[in-house]
């Protein structure tokens, strides 16, 4: 009989690591979440999603500057940039809101010890950029689209306090060269969240809640984050970076 094949010195190959969640492949999860609560419908088995890493861009100061808001209010869950008293530089800064109590797709969720939130702008865009220029920013004056995605910036008790929603903003400054004052942005800014899913409400990662049958589900997404940042939307240069600790 012909001799044994040699054994091969070749391990078998790793299985592939589970790719990081883009904001296109969560928005398209979120796009099925929102047709099973219109329809009524719920998904079964495990969620597919749960601690899968992700990385979310969005896109802010497409538009131009946004001016800070008046002596009471607010600006929690949305990030924007403006001009420094004196002109010469701009202030990037982004508050999370606090939905400990709730949030727009549901009541407190047991468990957390904090709740952040933050509104994905322009969710029906996969790309992660700002919209084609020279289109109106709404139909009328004053009017605006309410946001229906967001993420749930999760906090466990003793977790890191990263993303925790209170008065503590994220900020940082863009100087000028010398003389010459910071220009305004190309392209806008980027804010960029990355961390793991992590399912929260009924074992699932993400939970919408139909309240018209003529407009679509509001839909939060539960995270925990690893990292926050700013990125400039022309370049992609990580302009400043928040981690645990």
């Amino acid at each position: 009989p012909p001799p044994p094949a040699p054994a091969s010195s070749t391990p078998p190959a790793a299985p592939a690591a589970d790719p990081v969640l883009d904001r296109a492949a969560i928005l398209a999860a979120v796009d099925a979440a929102a047709s099973d609560a219109a329809a009524g419908t719920a998904p079964a088995g495990a969620d597919a999603l749960a601690n899968r890493r992700f990385r979310m861009r969005i896109a802010f100061g497409c538009l131009g500057p946004k001016p800070p808001p008046p002596a009471g209010g607010t600006e929690a869950g949305a990030p924007g940039w403006a001009r420094t008293p004196d002109g010469r530089s701009v202030r990037l800064r982004f508050t999370p809101a606090d939905w400990t109590a709730g949030d727009p797709a549901g009541p407190a969720v047991e468990g957390f010890e904090g709740v952040g939130g933050v509104w994905v702008n322009q969710p029906w865009m996969r790309s992660g950029g700002c919209p084609a220029p020279g289109l109106p920013a709404a139909d009328a004056p004053g009017r605006a689209d309410a946001p229906t995605v967001g993420l749930a910036l999760l906090r466990a008790e003793g977790a890191s306090r990263l993303g925790r929603a209170d008065d503590r903003a994220f900020t940082f400054t863009v100087r000028g060269q010398g003389d010459t004052p910071a220009p305004d942005p190309l392209q806008g800014y980027r804010l960029v969240l990355e961390g793991r899913l992590t399912p929260w409400a009924g074992g699932r990662v993400i939970r919408c809640r139909a309240i018209r049958a003529d407009s679509r589900p509001p839909c939060v997404v539960g995270v925990v984050l690893d990292r926050l940042a700013y990125e400039d939307g022309a370049a992609g240069e990580t302009l400043s970076e928040w981690r645990p600790g």
